[in-house]
């Protein structure tokens, strides 16, 4: 009976992982590119409250990967400050990690505000595009 149990709440946890999932992807697949910049900023600053090198690394990676360096000062002052975070990363010293990036992405989102968007979307883990490309989507 327990082995019963036990398969039947397994079944049950692996439906709610799935719905989960599947809501965050259609998340992802609906938020416009300066709703993505602002849910990978929520992922790194999760993933640093968890202290998952992993996950924190590949969410700054897709920042800088979503950098734009032709477009001048501002991207490669981020990129500077991408590049601190992550070797802070695999240093462990998540803390000094969010004290960049909380800063980063309360300036975001203030941005966002500015500009009429809802700087309150839930977050995710996954970018298509990064500050400087979502300036230039958000002006058309």
């Amino acid at each position: 009976m327990n082995a019963e149990f036990d398969m039947l709440q397994a079944t049950s946890e692996h439906r709610g992982r799935n719905a989960c999932g599947v809501y965050r992807a259609q998340q992802v697949l609906t938020a416009r590119p300066e709703e993505l910049v602002l849910m990978v900023y929520d992922h790194v600053i999760a993933s640093c409250r968890a202290k998952d090198k992993r996950k924190v690394s590949a969410g700054i990676a897709t920042l800088i990967d979503g950098l734009d360096l032709d477009q001048g000062e501002i991207t490669a002052g981020l990129f500077r400050l991408y590049r601190y975070a992550m070797d802070r990363v695999w240093e462990g010293k998540f803390d000094e990690v969010l004290s960049v990036m909380r800063p980063l992405r309360e300036t975001w989102a203030a941005a966002m505000k500015a500009r009429g968007s809802p700087a309150g979307s839930p977050a995710a883990s996954v970018v298509a595009s990064g500050p400087e490309r979502v300036g230039a989507s958000a002006a058309r």
